[in-house]
Parts: C-alpha cells; structure tokens; sequence
C-alpha cells in the first residue's frame, strides 16, 4: 500500500531548497508521542537534524540534499525512510508527519508515500486535480481542492499497483486554464512535491485545455475526508470518555465518539477543542499526574491520526482530581477525560 499525502502550506518565507517538517513520532501502541531524535543521511553521512520539544513534538527545516530520515527513540527500534523532492520549494510550504514506533504512517501500516504540499499561494478559484497518466491519457483520481483551501492534510491510500506509476496533478484558475502542472511518479520512501504555482511557469495552451476537458473520470476515488455536508453535528459542545483504574487505553465507545468528532473537526476548521485528563487519587499522586497526561495523549494522538489538524487540539492534564475518600462508584467519575469544544 502506498499514501498520497496533501500538506499544509507553511505560515512564513524560509530559505530556498527547504520545508519545514512538525509533527510526531508516538508509541503504535498507545498512541503516547515519544521523546525523539531525528536526523538525516546525506552522501553516506548522518547528521542530527532535530529533537522534540517538551511536549515530544519535533519541528524543523529539511534541506532537499537529504537522502534519507531517521526517527530514533530510546527503548525502540530506529525507523527511517528514504526522501525525495520533486520541484523547486523557493517558496514556504511545510509537511505534518505522524510517524509511529513500527514505522507506519498515522495509521496505515505503509511506509511508501507521496506527499503534496500545499501551495503557499494559494489564490480564491483555484482547482487542484490528480490523475493518473496511462499511454498519454489522464485518468483523473480525485480533487483535492478542499483541502488545500481548509489547510488540512490527509493520507490518501494506494494499492501497490500504483507503484511507479506516472501521476501528474493540474492546477487550474477560476477561467479553468491550467496554471501548473507537475509529473511525479511514486517510488520508496516519502516523495515532497511542491505544486506552488510560479508566475513563470504558466502552462496554459488550447490544445492542453482540451485533452484537460476530455480526460477521463473511470477510476475515480475520492479523498477519504471527502464528506461534504455531512457534519454529524452542529456543535460538539462536551463529551465525558471514562477509563478503567490505572489506564489509559480507549474503549470501543470512546473511538466511536471520536471517530465522529474527528469528522466534525476536518470540516469545521475554525473549531478548536480542549482535551483535559483526570484521575482520582489512589496511589501516589506522581504516578496519577502521569496516568492523566497519557489518558489526554492518547485522546489527543486518536484524533490527530484520524487527520485532525494539531492546532485545533488544547491539552491540560494538570487537573487530576485529590479527593480519595469517595466510594468506588464515585471515584470512576474521575476516571476520564474531558473534551470541550472552545470555539
């Protein structure tokens, strides 16, 4: 299996042969991020190119001469991936990577992706297409465009016939003429595809409209966000997620509520929730601190992995409860973790 991946445009101008990288590399088990030292081989050399914050999330420019990433976490077994770049990058554009401890993507078990980043100019009336290419004819696999336009990113899954295969991805304006197109075919590894438009590079011509207009649609698939109008409600407001004593593993309810509350969040992006862990106080009161930030972690990961975007994730896990001399129907009421919807 291999993924697509469409990226969120970065916030600031960075040097040119660059793209800026953030995200996490977390426990497959548990969903808790890891404290993490990632670097990247050039010509047969490894070099350190960040480490994790106090929260274990890295954030760090990639140079486009790097052949090679490298996720190192005490404890685990080192995972690392091949990299490519395909176009120029003179322009700001970033990458989320959600990378787990068995070296899957968020939560596909493939290691071999392509990645698009999100132009960093973007403009109103823009259309963003990807297609297949077989004997000069263009199959189209979907549009993309909202998610360009909702900043968002998403692991799209191929079947491994796809492999090495030709794509292009077209970007047309409000007047549906092309104004950039890029040719990419999939290969081991990540793939960084940078389809910025540059003013230079304008490729319209008649006869390329043309074969645009008459391309075909057969094997059509469609992103797997992809659900417009679909919202499964129209305010989140508070949800309560319980836990058994001394753990932090989700149970089937707590996924289902997610699950709907990570489609919510993909299509609502000004929405914004806070995620706040508690415990009761049985037992030490460091071991029941700790137990309350991985109770949020792993709400916070599950989300974050079913393609919710960071920044509409707050986390609290100072709030644990001290009261140990309630019954023990009580004290399960402490046993949670708290999401509220912000904004």
């Amino acid at each position: 299996m291999f993924l697509l991946l469409f990226l969120n445009p970065g916030i600031r101008t960075v040097l040119a042969q660059n793209l800026t990288i953030q995200g996490s590399f977390w426990d497959d088990k548990n969903g808790v991020d890891l404290k993490t030292e990632v670097y990247g081989l050039k010509d047969g050399k490894k070099v350190k190119l960040a480490e994790t914050d106090t929260k274990n999330l890295f954030n760090f420019q990639l140079q486009t001469d790097i052949q090679e990433l490298v996720f190192e976490s005490d404890g685990y077994i080192s995972v690392s991936f091949p990299v490519q770049f395909v176009g120029k990058f003179t322009k700001a554009s970033s990458a989320n990577l959600s990378i787990n401890s068995k070296g899957g993507f968020s939560q596909y078990p493939s290691k071999d992706i392509m990645i698009f980043c999100l132009p960093s100019t973007h403009q109103k009336g823009n259309k963003y297409e990807l297609f297949t290419v077989r004997k000069d004819n263009r199959f189209r696999n979907s549009d993309f465009t909202i998610l360009v336009e909702n900043k968002n990113s998403l692991p799209f899954p191929l079947t491994e016939k796809s492999y090495n295969k030709n794509f292009k991805i077209i970007t047309t304006n409000f007047k549906n003429e092309i104004i950039q197109e890029n040719e990419v075919k999939a290969s081991v590894g990540f793939t960084f595809v940078d389809i910025t438009t540059y003013p230079t590079e304008i490729v319209l011509e008649s006869k390329q409209q043309n074969i645009l207009a008459e391309s075909s649609i057969n094997d059509k698939t469609e992103p797997i966000n992809d659900q417009k109008n679909t919202l499964p409600y129209s305010s989140f407001r508070s949800r309560n997620l319980y836990f058994d004593q001394s753990k932090f593993e989700l149970k089937s309810e707590n996924r289902l509520i997610l699950d709907s509350l990570a489609i919510y969040l993909q299509q609502k992006m000004n929405a914004r929730i806070n995620v706040s862990g508690y415990t009761d106080n049985v037992g030490k009161e460091t071991l029941n601190a700790i137990l309350a930030k991985y109770r949020t972690q792993v709400v916070a990961n599950y989300l974050k992995n079913k393609g919710v975007d960071g920044s509409q994730i707050d986390v609290d896990w100072k709030n644990h409860n001290t009261d140990s001399k309630k019954a023990i129907e009580e004290l399960n009421k402490y046993r949670k973790v708290v999401i509220e919807e912000i904004n």
